[in-house]
């Protein structure tokens, strides 16, 4: 493992990945650092130690002292934070930035309160610090948890640790870290952002969570019948031209089963078909019109799914995911090759989802054919949040350098390719010594001999070289060297 440091972090990571996006790590802890501790009014007094594994194994034994825990991203221990790098995640796409703005909030938690706060308050404020970076960071109502939310699932506020200790599923401890973000959400927009920092405060005294709650904002019943009433706010807010009642598995793709616990099932003809289309007879739920659209795109009614989708964008705009309408709508674009359509409706998932490398990466072709560069490099520094170890994004991004006027940006990116083992090292080589052409004629002859090297037939290579190569004077017409015995 290699070492990064600067005034305030180590960060310890593998080698070979510390070479392709370890600066990257630095760079945005450092802006975490800044934003959170003048936030928060702390300054921190010692280096944080930030270690990631590329190995969720490793990840394991050094966190837990066993390999097997799946399921964490990254585990602060006060001044020291472990974490999982892009290459232990195989199979899941996980924004490592996001993750590690969680992780370095809890530092900044932790050591206010010296290690004296009850898990919901902290992993609460790291996730609405989160959204409160970005709005594709963090967790955001959803059709399940207002499903929850108005179902009477919420856990009061004066017993959240239980919501951690007891939680029936993993749903449902995902739900307690949403809900616990809604709570710090809600004290901040309703108190104050220097209440929270007085409530940390007494923390770090001894003073139980609930009695601080109430030094600084009201009665705990007051407190938790607000909280309620605010979230089942939100919760009906969520789109609220759209119908969320859940269609009732036994009863087919048809049956309904509204909020009264009775069963609307459509009438039907005597060979047991239904006699009316779901959609017509629910023209606004969102369950139906969902299942809709992906009967029409299995059936490869493409031109027919599109009205269902974009019933769903239109009443439910914010909803990402692999199943989202956008996404949806985006591959049907794509199947009738509606190009700028599934370019309008990528942009906007983009700016949603914080893993969407899918939707990042084809957003990047597109931009190219138009030579929309800024976008192309946007995108890759989307998909580079995500998983920095592949090629593609750095390659997009080292092409958009090149085209913005951004040399040292440019080589940065083809460096990292390399790294990352291409398939036509030559090209890259070539492209790195036309970018060292104007400012290093070593490097950019070395990089030229080694495309030609992979590639020897490669003619516009030999023509550089040849424009490298130092011009020696001929000898006088006619005059013969002198040959000594």
């Amino acid at each position: 493992y290699a070492a990064l440091t600067n005034e305030h972090f180590l960060v310890r990571m593998d080698s070979k990945e510390a070479v392709i996006y370890g600066p990257r790590v630095l760079e945005l802890l450092e802006a975490a650092r800044l934003k959170l501790c003048e936030k928060y009014g702390l300054q921190l007094a010692e280096r944080t130690t930030v270690e990631i594994f590329a190995s969720q194994k490793d990840f394991g034994v050094r966190t837990f002292g066993m390999p097997d825990n799946p399921g964490y991203l990254g585990v602060c221990f006060g001044s020291v934070v472990t974490a999982n790098s892009p290459a232990a995640n195989k199979g899941n796409s996980v924004n490592w930035e996001a993750v590690l703005w969680h992780e370095f909030c809890h530092v900044i938690t932790l050591t206010l309160t010296k290690n004296k706060m009850p898990r919901w308050l902290s992993e609460g404020i790291s996730v609405y610090e989160e959204r409160q970076a970005s709005p594709a960071w963090g967790q955001v109502m959803n059709p399940r948890y207002r499903e929850m939310i108005l179902g009477d699932e919420l856990t009061p506020v004066g017993d959240l640790s239980s919501a951690f200790l007891t939680a029936k599923s993993d749903l449902h401890l995902q739900f307690a870290y949403y809900e616990s973000s809604l709570v710090v959400q809600f004290l901040v927009e309703k108190f104050g952002v220097e209440k929270l920092r007085k409530i940390l405060a007494d923390l770090a005294t001894g003073k139980p969570i609930n009695q601080a709650i109430v030094a600084h904002t009201a009665p705990l019943e007051k407190v938790e019948k607000d909280f309620e009433a605010y979230a089942k706010d939100l919760a009906t807010k969520l789109a609220p031209g759209m119908d969320f009642e859940k269609p009732r598995g036994m009863a087919g793709p048809l049956g309904m089963r509204p909020s009264n616990g009775t069963v609307i099932i459509p009438p039907a003809a005597p060979d047991g078909q239904p006699l009316l289309d779901p959609v017509k007879l629910h023209p606004k739920n969102f369950y139906v019109l969902s299942q809709q659209a992906k009967k029409l795109m299995a059936e490869k009614k493409f031109a027919q799914a599109k009205e269902p989708l974009q019933k769903l964008i239109e009443n439910y705009p914010t909803h990402t995911g692999g199943d989202s309408a956008l996404w949806l709508l985006a591959q049907v674009h794509r199947e009738l090759k509606e190009t700028s359509q599934e370019r309008t409706v990528l942009t906007k998932l983009a700016a949603l989802d914080a893993d969407a490398v899918d939707a990042y990466l084809r957003l990047m072709e597109l931009a190219a054919t138009t030579k929309d560069w800024l976008v192309v490099a946007e995108n890759a520094r989307r998909y580079l949040a995500v998983n920095p170890l592949v090629a593609q994004p750095h390659r997009w991004l080292a092409r958009a350098s090149e085209e913005l006027k951004q040399p040292p940006e440019a080589i940065a990116a083809y460096q990292t390719v390399l790294l990352l083992d291409p398939p036509d090292p030559a090209d890259v080589h070539f492209r790195l010594a036309k970018l060292f052409n104007a400012t290093d004629a070593k490097s950019a002859k070395q990089h030229v001999l080694m495309a030609l090297e992979e590639a020897p037939r490669f003619r516009e290579a030999h023509e550089l070289l040849l424009k490298l190569a130092p011009t020696e004077k001929p000898s006088p017409t006619g005059t013969k060297p002198t040959i000594k015995p």
